[in-house]
């Protein structure tokens, strides 16, 4: 088909192909109970998943880049050689001329785009938005920030799709622009893009960052009810405030860490009672929570009365 944006768009979804297996392996292992070798569970599998498919994608849009690289500055070469004398030659050969010179495998030759390569762009949208509506669908039935996040990768593939689409029937109509290498080099930062964010999000998870502020002023939301006031009629163990939270992300799991007040008056049991209650408030809020430790501070509420 001789298709620059084609074949980066099929270099895009081989990868992709290969990150889904990787994503779904890591997913299942995820989910396995906690053993003796890993007491915490499995959870930061899924991020070691995440971060080979980053590799992947970062590596195959440099790449894909390189070789549409080239193609453009061949293809601007030949413009020039084929364009009248004057200032539009004159620009042609500069940009060829001053362009970086990056080392490439094999030889870069300029062919006649094949307008039914627009045909399999054309399945490719279509392929990868289905793809994006199945597993947005199983994301939301299982709750998975993982899931969701492959789901919304399917949905920018299927926009490169139709950079590639947009690239070639441009090629095909007006030759004399090199529109289709400029789609590759267009689909390839896409690619580029998508690898370096979904670097950044493990490298999160495997630094023990803190979730975002929004999510944590959404935790303290999910607890508001359970805070005491002065005219409480509840017979419950008393939480007077919260502290301190902070949580992080392992895969798909969250884990919480909770300082709180009670009163000091407060025994063994109704302090176990408590955090059993802020546990269960907080995973039914949220599915992701795995964990919720919390650490107790005793108030002399006579002393400040």
């Amino acid at each position: 088909m001789h298709s620059a944006s084609l074949l980066a768009d099929a270099g895009h979804s081989l990868s992709d192909l290969l990150g889904d297996f990787v994503t779904l392996f890591c997913w299942r292992l995820s989910r396995k109970p906690p053993s003796e070798r890993y007491p915490y569970g499995f959870a930061k599998f899924e991020t070691l998943g995440t971060t080979t498919v980053s590799l992947l994608l970062i590596g195959g849009a440099l790449g894909i880049g390189v070789h549409s690289y080239h193609l453009l500055i061949v293809a601007l070469s030949e413009a020039a050689s084929h364009t009248a004398s004057g200032s539009v030659q004159t620009i042609l050969q500069q940009v060829a001329s001053v362009a970086p010179h990056i080392p490439t495998v094999g030889h870069a030759h300029v062919h006649t785009v094949d307008p039914n390569a627009a045909w399999f762009a054309a399945v490719s949208v279509l392929a990868k938005e289905w793809l994006y509506r199945i597993t947005k669908k199983v994301a939301d039935e299982e709750r998975s920030p993982v899931l969701q996040a492959n789901a919304i990768h399917h949905r920018s593939d299927a926009y490169s799709s139709v950079v590639a689409l947009v690239a070639i029937l441009g090629s095909w109509l007006i030759p004399a622009l090199p529109l289709d290498p400029i789609g590759g080099l267009i689909v390839a930062i896409v690619i580029l893009r998508q690898g370096l964010g979904l670097l950044g999000g493990a490298w999160g998870d495997l630094t023990d960052a803190s979730v975002s502020s929004r999510t944590r002023q959404s935790l303290l939301k999910t607890l508001d009810p359970l805070i005491s006031t002065n005219n409480s009629t509840t017979s419950d163990p008393l939480l007077l405030a919260i502290r301190q939270i902070r949580a992080r992300r392992s895969g798909s799991l969250m884990f919480v860490d909770l300082k709180v007040d009670v009163p000091g008056g407060l025994t063994v049991y109704e302090s176990s009672s408590l955090e059993a209650k802020i546990s269960q408030t907080l995973m039914k809020a949220r599915r992701e929570i795995a964990e919720v430790n919390v650490q107790f501070r005793p108030i002399d509420v006579k002393a400040q009365a």
